[in-house]
């Protein structure tokens, strides 16, 4: 008899491996730190796996294996490109590749996306299984075949199992009877291996500001990014300098996913647009700082005084999305400053009066427990983990 690694989504089990493990499941869902060992009651082991072989039985095994919850693991997916839409779009050709295979007797043709999600979600709520592999009819079919069908992506067939799991239910990956029985060693199933996001920005400031709050906000998902580090390579920074070392990494054909964020300001697009000129590979993102809603009549000072007016695309540096607690001083807004005028473009290039105090506010909010007022920040996250998202 052998030994089983066995993944649990909201209890119910799929993805078995005799004498084994897919790392590639762990690559996609987990981290180190989602690693746990612990004891519990034999008792409490799955029994759709085990049946009731340990149902009365109150000795203790070491539970060794990864555990997340639903949402998380969604999350991670997502920013390496997966979404429901692109689940979605593959159905029909994971279908197609089913019918040319012949493996199914019924017709599948006819079932739709939506019928698959209600029907998996169906299964994992009444914990339906079946211990014979039938492929006579749709259900029994999924239940075999791991709550997927043949030709669909492992991302595509995990997202959707996801999808119709509660956010806060548990995701497991039990790896105790592998380990315990020596099949693998906890090392071997400790080493996660991924691709690194690397976020290429204008500035020191963009790097820890951005960094900084993807830790505070999302924890779970910081691991997967990579930030330039402007200090210890002395590399250049500002827009420029950006335009360059992109067009390096495009024209050396590197395959890393990278994302490169410009300031929303009038060097900054015009920078961007420049690179737009270049063939960009797939898997280099080229996006701006958003527009901001507060920057359409934002306080500016130049040499016809104070004016408000839409910054956004002109001066909307970092310092912009750092929130109002720390953009409003005693006098209001803190404005504008408009500096040099941009010839090519044709428009004023300005920034945020007083940035060091700014910059130095924020270092203190990072550090703070209170996770508030990063809504504008957050626009900046969301666009940097949907930037794979086609």
């Amino acid at each position: 008899m052998g030994s089983y690694s066995q993944v649990t989504v909201a209890d119910y089990p799929i993805f078995s491996a005799k004498n084994s493990f897919f790392d590639e499941i762990i690559n996609l869902l987990f981290l180190p730190e989602d690693f746990i060992s612990e004891r519990r009651r034999n008792s409490s082991k799955n029994e759709i796996v085990w049946g009731d072989t340990y149902t009365n039985d109150d000795n203790d095994f070491v539970f060794s294996g990864y555990r997340q919850n639903v949402k998380v693991c969604k999350e991670r997916l997502e920013i390496f490109g997966m979404t429901a839409e692109t689940a979605k779009k593959e159905f029909p050709i994971a279908k197609k590749i089913s019918k040319e295979e012949g493996l199914y007797d019924f017709p599948l043709s006819k079932i739709n996306y939506h019928q698959y999600l209600e029907e998996i979600s169906d299964i994992i709520r009444t914990n339906d299984h079946n211990y014979d592999q039938l492929y006579t009819n749709f259900r029994d079919a999924l239940i075999a075949g791991e709550l997927g069908i043949f030709g669909q992506s492992l991302k595509s067939q995990i997202y959707s199992i996801l999808s119709v799991a509660p956010e806060d239910a548990i995701v497991e990956y039990d790896l105790s009877d592998v380990i315990n029985n020596g099949w693998i060693n906890e090392r071997e199933a400790r080493n996660i291996a991924f691709q690194k996001i690397l976020v290429l920005t204008e500035g020191r400031t963009d790097v820890e500001f951005i960094g900084g709050s993807i830790k505070k906000l999302y924890p779970h998902l910081f691991p997967y990014f990579h930030f330039i580090d402007f200090n210890e390579y002395k590399v250049e920074s500002n827009a420029s300098a950006l335009v360059k070392l992109v067009t390096s990494l495009a024209a050396v054909n590197i395959t890393h996913p990278i994302i490169v964020l410009f300031d929303n300001d009038t060097t900054g697009l015009m920078e961007m647009k420049r690179l737009m000129q270049v063939q960009m590979p797939s898997n280099i993102k080229v996006l701006k700082l958003p527009d901001l809603k507060l920057a359409k009549n934002y306080p500016t000072l130049g040499p016809t005084g104070l004016k408000k007016m839409n910054i956004n695309g002109l001066a909307c540096g970092i310092e912009m999305y750092l929130g109002l607690d720390i953009l409003i001083d005693n006098n209001g807004y803190i404005p504008i400053h408009w500096r040099a005028f941009n010839d090519k473009e044709n428009k004023y290039q300005g920034e945020i009066s007083d940035k060091k105090l700014i910059q130095e506010k924020f270092r203190a909010k990072l550090k703070s427990n209170d996770p508030s007022n990063f809504e504008d920040m957050e626009l900046i996250l969301t666009s940097i983990f949907s930037a794979f998202q086609n």
